[in-house]
């Protein structure tokens, strides 16, 4: 397993810098807990995910998920519920499923919590989006009542763009909506590869032009986004030994490699020394491998970076992932 380490920008394992993990917190962040009334309630927009030609794919049929816990913050009609069925559908219809039992199957899920939290840093102009989104599912064969798997999915996702003050909704509109894309691909991902132990191919989302691809694509669209769908240990090596220091949305894609390929009872692929990154974006990914990786030692480094993190949504990802022992889903055995 791992220990934690400091790092400097480019976050590679091993690194030489005898630095203290410690970030100390900023005092001018204009902080919202959730995003209601700053702005109007927020337009949440399913992402546009290719589907695949496969001729005969293994059918996962997603019943319309239904709201059972809390919804925090206000969002525009069909809300968090609708719109994470229609963006979870899109992506298991990208996929190219096959294995399985014959005729496929259906799942019933209940939407447990959906938050979004966002921070403003008024002195770097940026603003910081999380969200959370957890669903308790239940699968079964299309042909029978017999559950063949029964769950938790949990989604997290973090974006981070430019916003003078705060002052733009549009700059959170998109923010939210890269993060319920990721969120929405990696849960669906959880569901078809993990719990139902299907084969896959990663999935395409479709943009209708290079400027929306920039404005609205997340850390699921970079270059990296198809190895982290895959969810696969075999390209966790390359994806970190190619980490750039000058880009550090390219950074968080590759260290997203690593928390898909993560889970319970999954081997630790990142080497025994985890250099954290010096940008916010790419340590909350780091926390994310570790949150969805689960194992007691995993946890017992997430905790001790928690309590030296300055950054209060990471701060908030952390332990919200140790109340819950982790946020990974077990590879289905059958």
């Amino acid at each position: 397993m791992c220990t934690l380490e400091p790092a400097g920008a480019t976050g590679r394992l091993g690194g030489e810098m005898e630095l203290l993990l410690s970030f100390p917190p900023c005092p001018l962040l204009l902080v919202a807990a959730c995003l209601a009334g700053c702005g109007g309630a927020l337009t949440l927009d399913a992402p546009n995910v290719a589907p695949s030609l496969a001729r005969e794919p293994t059918r996962v049929d997603l019943d319309p998920i239904e709201t059972r816990g809390v919804v925090q913050g206000d969002f525009v009609a069909p809300g968090p519920a609708a719109v994470l069925t229609a963006a979870m559908d899109q992506e298991l219809a990208g996929r190219a499923l096959t294995g399985g039992d014959a005729g496929g199957y259906r799942v019933r899920c209940a939407l447990d919590r959906f938050a979004v939290r966002s921070e403003t840093r008024v002195t770097e102009n940026t603003e910081m989006l999380v969200l959370y989104a957890d669903l308790s599912c239940d699968a079964k064969h299309t042909t029978g009542e017999a559950a063949v798997w029964r769950g938790e999915l949990r989604g997290r996702a973090c974006e981070e763009g430019s916003n003078v003050l705060g002052t733009s909704v549009g700059v959170t509109q998109r923010l939210v909506n890269r993060a319920l894309s990721d969120a929405a691909r990696e849960m669906a991902s959880d569901l078809a590869v993990r719990a139902l132990g299907l084969r896959a191919v990663p999935s395409v989302r479709a943009f209708a032009s290079e400027s929306q691809q920039q404005s609205s694509g997340g850390i699921d669209d970079t270059p990296w986004g198809a190895a982290a769908l895959e969810e696969s240990p075999g390209a966790v090596d390359h994806a970190l030994h190619t980490l750039d220091a000058r880009d550090t949305v390219l950074r968080a894609g590759a260290w997203n490699v690593v928390a898909m390929a993560a889970g319970p009872d999954d081997p630790w692929l990142a080497g025994e020394k985890l250099a954290l990154d010096d940008e916010p974006l790419v340590r909350f990914v780091q926390y994310k491998a570790l949150a969805r990786h689960g194992g007691e030692v995993a946890l017992t480094q997430l905790k001790s970076a928690a309590d030296k993190e300055g950054d209060g949504l990471l701060v908030e990802l952390a332990k919200d992932s140790l109340a819950s022992g982790g946020i990974g889903v077990a590879r289905s055995k059958r």
